[in-house]
């Protein structure tokens, strides 16, 4: 049984509340999931409070340790410096919809493509989910 967290979730960003979450799910400490990524533990520890900026090494030795997509990990970690920019299309961010999609993903038992998917690959899957021309604004 690994010792008790010291770090509240209330103090946590969502990286850092989906890491929480994953050593209580897991029944690891934060000692092994450093040393599983490769993570020094101060820094693991510090990736998961609200107002740090983990680097994108650190968020792709993470991932592959927590068998999460490193961009799953980098919208979650930034997601928090985001929230105060004034948006007038409402939820329609592009960190809530890639955190949709990979909620979405996991709940289907998929995971990321090993390529990108190519542009015109982009825009027909846009085009299905029902995404519309806009004009110059950005409205449809």
């Amino acid at each position: 049984m690994p010792a008790r967290l010291q770090i509240k979730p209330e103090d946590c960003s969502p990286l850092g509340q989906l890491i929480l979450h994953y050593l209580t799910e897991q029944d690891v400490t934060m000692n092994r999931l450093a040393e599983l990524s490769g993570i020094p533990q101060p820094r693991l520890r510090g990736a998961c409070f609200k107002g740090t900026c983990p680097t994108p090494e650190t968020l792709r030795k993470l991932a592959r340790a927590m068998g999460k997509h490193h961009l799953e990990l980098y919208t979650l970690a930034y997601e928090g410096r985001m929230g105060n920019v004034p948006d007038t299309r409402g939820e329609d961010t592009m960190e809530l919809i890639m955190r949709e999609l990979f909620i979405t993903a996991r709940e289907l038992g998929l995971t990321p493509p090993l390529n990108r998917p190519s542009r015109i690959q982009l825009q027909k899957a846009l085009l299905e989910l029902g995404f519309n021309a806009t004009d110059e604004k950005g409205y449809a």
